[in-house]
């Protein structure tokens, strides 16, 4: 899969082969893993400004920078631009059901080191938008008009995954559950939201 844009375009010139040796043999090769002048001389602008803003990032910030790329990378195309940088991917759907998943790390942390609220409630709401999505017409579409969760246990890492039922499918509304779960299984989250199905004036599209 290709990235967005001008990371597109920056990652993917950054890993055409250069003209000359990148790595040196021997002892010393472990200094030249970063491009030398000869190699920048040769980049576009896109490739710089991503290459230069890694540089400047602390440390311990570089892999979590790294993983949102990999993300991007292996996106799920039916998510969207924001479920592409989460990580969210769909894994089953039947009718009036669905299910998703992504991998919690650091990078999704709040500042108590434990993931912050809003990643469980955007991968509850995905599943539970999909559950929707399942049952709809053609010409129709549907958004959320409210949305509750409790959380019950924290989560710091590892596949968390979303499990969405449909409970009632009138014409313009939709009642849906939603049970959020870590990778030993453990209950992390239980939400319930009503969506709103509206006429769609064009075909929604994740990707062009």
């Amino acid at each position: 899969m290709r990235l967005p844009g001008s990371v597109e375009r920056a990652w993917q010139a950054w890993q055409e082969p250069q003209p000359g040796p990148r790595r040196a043999s021997g002892p010393d090769s472990a200094a030249l893993t970063q491009p030398g002048l000869n190699e920048r001389s040769r980049m576009t602008p896109e490739q710089l400004e991503l290459i230069t803003l890694y540089e400047s990032l602390p440390v311990a910030l570089r892999q979590q920078a790294l993983r949102v790329l990999q993300r991007l990378n292996h996106r799920d195309p039916r998510t969207g631009p924001l479920g592409w940088q989460l990580g969210i991917h769909y894994v089953e759907r039947a009718a009036g059901q669905a299910r998703c998943w992504l991998e919690v790390d650091e990078s999704m942390h709040n500042p108590g080191r434990v993931a912050h609220g809003a990643i469980v409630f955007a991968l509850a709401d995905s599943a539970m938008g999909a559950a929707v999505h399942s049952l709809l017409d053609a010409g129709q579409r549907t958004v959320t008009a409210e949305l509750k969760i409790n959380y019950l246990a924290p989560v710091t890492h590892g596949r968390v995954s979303a499990v969405a039922t449909v409970i009632s499918r009138r014409r313009r509304l939709a009642v849906v559950s939603a049970e959020v779960r870590d990778a030993q299984d453990q209950l992390v989250g239980l939400a319930l939201g009503t969506f709103a199905i509206i006429s769609a004036s064009a075909p929604a599209q994740s990707e062009g």
